[in-house]
């Protein structure tokens, strides 16, 4: 826990953090006293939400409505993620899915990383990109997934949407080129997660990247990009992303 924070805030802020991953909707105090473990009154509750909001880890939309968190928050909650990415495990089905893509692509690194966008996209509603060191070509998954969650209901501007996908391309160029080297080899740093305003483009500041690097067959080193909403499920793609490199080393051996 951060200073600051008691043992019981934090439990809050764990709590409001998933409802809120779960319903993209802010969270109100009456809803935590119905739905959380908890033996406190309302009244601490709200006094508890109150404070985190002092401290920047929630936010209020509106005067009458429940808290959302920040990407101060989020941060808060990846960091402690990242502590216990052992304990993290992704469901029986997402498991059989990246199994099930490996075991039919292994022989062809080309092939395997696309179907390791194609796999980790379908599992995550997310955006997947895949790329190989030394090559030009990545493998674009899931960008229609992206545009039917609730965050991107927002974009009520044509031209807005138009030139997201325009300066895409290029986009990801500069992602690969300011974050790839940070990460070292694949054996370095396991995932680089920058959250919401974290991010230095402009295009992206209310989503959240995640980068890793890993061996593909053959010895190739391949890269993954993975782009959602700040609001996405970060136990559940750290585990997934967690889970496939493991599978690609021991494909590997």
């Amino acid at each position: 826990m951060v200073i600051g924070i008691t043992k019981r805030q934090d439990s809050l802020l764990n709590f409001i953090i998933k409802e809120y991953v779960k319903s993209a909707k802010p969270v109100p105090s009456s809803l935590i006293s119905k739905k959380a473990k908890t033996k406190v009154s309302s009244a601490t509750i709200r006094g508890d939400m109150n404070d985190l909001e002092e401290k920047g880890f929630l936010n209020q939309l509106h005067t009458s409505g429940g808290r959302v968190p920040t990407d101060k928050a989020y941060r808060y909650f990846v960091n402690q993620l990242l502590k216990r990415t052992e304990k993290l495990k992704p469901s029986d089905k997402d498991k059989k899915k990246i199994i099930q893509a490996l075991v039919k692509s292994y022989h062809n690194p080309r092939a395997t990383n696309k179907a390791i966008a194609n796999a980790l996209s379908e599992c995550t509603g997310s955006l997947v990109i895949a790329g190989i060191a030394q090559e030009a070509e990545f493998f674009k998954q899931g960008l229609v997934s992206l545009f039917r969650m609730p965050e991107f209901k927002e974009f009520n501007n044509a031209l807005k949407m138009a030139s997201f996908f325009e300066g895409f391309d290029l986009l990801f160029q500069l992602i690969e080129r300011e974050f790839f080297h940070t990460l070292g080899g694949p054996s370095a740093l396991p995932i680089q997660i920058l959250i919401g305003s974290e991010n230095p483009f402009k295009e992206i500041k209310g989503e959240t990247i995640m980068c890793t690097k890993y061996i593909l067959p053959g010895d190739v080193i391949g890269s993954l990009t993975l782009i959602g909403p700040t609001r996405m499920d970060y136990e559940k793609n750290i585990a997934l992303i967690q889970y496939m490199k493991n599978q690609l080393q021991k494909i590997n051996q």
